[in-house]
């Protein structure tokens, strides 16, 4: 890993704002804003970005650079024999891409499918528009019985797998130029929606409540929560995905500066896909239907209103209906990418296998299983793996990570020297960087932790069991076997690298503490 570099500081700033930008920033925020009063929510997030996002942000991005390599490798280089938390971290962002990888195969079908739809809505109703994909696309079905798949579906998973293997395969560079289309082209795209949400008669009405708090809700300490977590989801941190980037960075770069880059765009197309949400559907009489499941948001609720949005110009509606999804495959593309790098970097390195092998057998085997999610039991697939794997798991895998971290000797530290490194005036302060990362992350996360766990318990999830341990309980026991696995093979295969410095440090007047 330590032999690719991203060619430029932008590169890395575009590509680290690909992997921090989710379908979760476009879909489930705007959601979470709705539920919990809109400002408020936006007001405790953007604390919540400053005190626990940044730091953490600042902290894998040093801890990358400093040694390396990917997670296995830096949290193995900070307490001896953490390289298991990494290779679960892998692991998890490997499974978690794949998911991605089948949304992504949804979105491009709703991309083609959208123009007939535009269409032919005039002639349904509400409910046959807001149910045509899952109804007549993928004729989901709530048991999770396979009884059909969907051509359209599958082919348009193939179709993303095929760009995820030209970025995987081509390292930083391919990373940083993809970026340069998946990142600029949404946002120019969710300006554009953005745009005629705006023109909308109760536009001000809609910016209302979604700017202006509703401060009974500040009580609530779920929203503390809510917002607290959503920053390590929506920078995409604790998921192996920075210290694989931060490995790639160039010579000199400042830390600091570029995390704060990298925060503030997050934030800004979250705002920006919250105002798409809220100008669009309350235009269309749909501000009833605005919920925090970014599925049924984009597969259900934005049908309808994408095909109202230009009122019986069919023409315009399924124009501006491709040009959004298209906007959503780009982000789903980029987030499979990032994903499934922070498990390939790694392992390429530590099993010397070339990266185009390996990104083609990923790519390959993740079509076989992304098949899945073509068929009647997608939505329930989809549905119940990413709960387990793009939450729990990364929920327990946080709480880890920030536990070696502040049980390392001196890392945190020797991290915040590394972030400071290249700065001149703009520096982390070390005391709360300290606190931020050994103290309040740990902290939020196990609150967090303790607070779904007594819902799971309470409530259950409502699906048979059967289900839950296929794509569930199952499929994260798998994660963590095959995590232990790699890292019993790793340390097998490379007795003699866990005592070096990384190349890039040899020599260097920087100590390896």
């Amino acid at each position: 890993m330590s032999k690719q570099k991203f060619s430029s500081k932008g590169g890395f700033i575009l590509a680290s704002i690909g992997a921090a930008v989710g379908l979760g920033n476009a879909l489930r925020f705007p959601g979470l804003c709705a539920k919990y009063g809109g400002g408020a929510y936006l007001f405790i997030y953007l604390i919540a970005l400053i005190v626990l996002g940044i730091p953490l942000l600042n902290a894998e991005l040093a801890l990358g650079r400093k040694y390396g390599g990917g997670a296995p490798v830096c949290l193995n280089g900070l307490k001896r024999g953490s390289g298991a938390i990494g290779w679960a971290s892998c692991a998890n962002s490997l499974v978690t891409g794949l998911i991605y990888a089948g949304l992504a195969g949804w979105i491009i079908a709703m991309v083609i499918k959208v123009v007939p739809l535009s269409f032919s809505a005039p002639a349904l109703t509400q409910d046959e528009v807001s149910g045509y994909f899952f109804q007549n696309v993928l004729k989901a079905r709530a048991d999770g019985v396979i009884s059909s798949i969907s051509p359209l579906v599958f082919a348009g998973t193939a179709v993303a797998l095929t760009v995820i293997f030209f970025c995987l395969k081509g390292g930083a560079g391919a990373l940083a130029r993809a970026a340069k289309v998946t990142v600029i082209a949404p946002v120019i795209l969710l300006a554009f929606m953005a745009g005629r949400g705006l023109l909308y008669s109760n536009a001000g009405e809609a910016l209302t409540a979604l700017f202006l708090p509703d401060f009974s809700k500040l009580s609530s300490p779920e929203l503390w929560l809510s917002a607290l977590g959503q920053v390590f989801f929506s920078l995409s941190i604790v998921v192996g995905i920075m210290p694989a980037y931060g490995a790639y960075l160039p010579a000199g770069t400042n830390i600091f500066k570029c995390s704060l880059i990298i925060a503030a765009a997050d934030f800004f197309v979250s705002v920006l896909a919250s105002v798409v949400m809220f100008t669009t559907l309350y235009g269309c009489g749909l501000q009833s239907q605005i919920g925090q499941s970014g599925i049924i948001t984009a597969f259900a609720v934005y049908p309808v209103a994408i095909t109202q949005l230009f009122g019986e110009n069919a023409v315009l509606n399924s124009i501006a209906g491709a040009a959004f999804y298209c906007s959503l495959a780009m982000i789903a593309v980029q987030a499979a990418v990032s994903m499934l790098e922070a498990f390939t970097s790694p392992f390429s390195e530590a099993f010397g296998i070339k990266r185009t092998r390996l990104a083609a057998c990923v790519c390959a085997i993740g079509a076989v299983i992304c098949a899945v999610f073509a068929t009647s039991a997608g939505a329930v697939a989809v549905e119940i793996s990413d709960l387990f794997v793009n939450f729990y798991n990364i929920l327990l895998l946080g709480i880890a990570e920030c536990l070696v971290l502040a049980f390392s000797k001196s890392g945190v530290a020797s991290l915040a020297d590394e972030v400071n490194r290249f700065t001149r005036r703009l520096k982390m302060p070390k005391r709360f960087f300290g606190l931020s990362v050994r103290i309040l992350s740990p902290s939020v996360l196990a609150a967090l932790t303790v607070m779904e766990a007594i819902r799971l318990f309470s409530s259950g999830i409502a699906y048979p069991l059967w289900l839950q341990i296929c794509f569930g309980w199952g499929l994260s026991f798998l994660i963590f076997a095959a995590a232990a696995v790699i890292y019993k093979r790793a340390k097998a295969e490379l007795p003699v690298r866990k005592h070096k410095k990384p190349p890039h440090m040899r020599g260097s007047t920087v100590k390896n503490s």
